[in-house]
């Protein structure tokens, strides 16, 4: 990669540069996907657990998201449920990052409880992965910056929370991953590992705006 768009690629890991994530959000204003691009990189939820959000899993007051399962995320989004048991995230409830409350609160002010947050035609209808991946590969395209999908978010934000000081358990409950395992490879990417002690810092959020 030599546009100088992410700061390294390693072991398919991807990281934005906080310069580069203004531009994505400053470029997608008026879109509606612009909220979307910012929740992902200060949460670090998948792409298709934000899209399976409904305004109930919101709780605003209270500083608070809710992420449902796998297979509920799946059958919310007119899919069927995981294969695989062993790899189905449970329900878990995340911290709700400040910048994003008031956006929220634009956003689903005075709608229906069961609307998804993110939708396509109706608020009755998701808004899907490959569509916010299309415009992705589009705003990417204007803005010279080769290979930006969605998982890029995600990578700046673990990254970010690792370099600050938060710690791989507290990673793993927001994330929902069963197991550290799927960290160790970005404890690799950043020179951390498992003997190191990190002091408990409330970041988890990608920043840089």
């Amino acid at each position: 990669m030599s546009t100088g768009v992410f700061k390294e690629r390693a072991g398919g890991i991807r990281e934005l540069k906080p310069e580069i994530l203004k531009q994505l959000y400053l470029r997608s204003n008026g879109h509606p996907c612009q909220l979307l691009i910012r929740m992902l990189w200060e949460t670090g939820i998948q792409v298709r657990e934000a899209v399976a959000l409904k305004v109930k899993d919101l709780r605003l007051e209270e500083g608070q998201i809710r992420i449902v399962s796998t297979g509920k995320s799946m059958l919310r989004r007119g899919r069927l449920g995981p294969s695989d048991r062993c790899r189905e995230k449970r329900e878990r409830w995340i911290q709700l990052p400040g910048v994003l409350y008031y956006p929220l609160c634009r956003c689903v002010h005075g709608r229906d409880q069961d609307e998804f947050v993110f939708f396509a035609r109706t608020p009755h209808s998701p808004l899907s992965a490959r569509t916010l991946e299309c415009y992705l590969k589009e705003l990417g395209a204007e803005l010279g910056l080769d290979g930006l999908c969605a998982s890029a978010f995600r990578d700046t934000f673990i990254l970010h929370n690792l370099r600050n000081g938060v710690t791989l358990e507290a990673l793993q409950l927001h994330l929902g991953f069963r197991t550290r395992q799927p960290l160790k490879r970005y404890q690799r990417y950043v020179g951390a590992y498992q003997g190191v002690s990190y002091p408990q810092v409330p970041v988890l959020r990608a920043g840089g705006m």
